[in-house]
């Protein structure tokens, strides 16, 4: 999947090998070790727009709740004490 760091890494190869070597393109992932808790803590004290960010593969008017995604994304909030701001279809329990 698009969150392993191996992902990252061969993405900037692909880039490397077509683009110049005067162009100097990079993705540069600094949260790719943090825990999706450690995320949501760091975004608060940043004053990060939450309600802006989506984490869903399965809906697009509301987040459905129900898939890996948005388990994680609701474990990370919970686990940092904080209420996710954004709209979901329904919320598993313990997510």
């Amino acid at each position: 999947p698009d969150c392993r760091e191996i992902f990252y890494q061969a993405f900037n190869r692909v880039i490397e090998t077509g683009t110049r070597p005067e162009t100097r393109v990079e993705i540069v992932t600094p949260l790719i070790h943090m825990k999706k808790s450690e995320i949501v803590r760091n975004g608060r004290e940043l004053g990060a727009p939450f309600e802006l960010t989506w984490s869903c593969y399965q809906s697009s008017d509301k987040a459905c709740g129900r898939c890996e995604s948005c388990a994680l994304r609701l474990k990370g909030f919970r686990e940092a004490g904080a209420k996710d701001p954004i709209p979901y279809a329904e919320q598993v329990r313990g997510a």
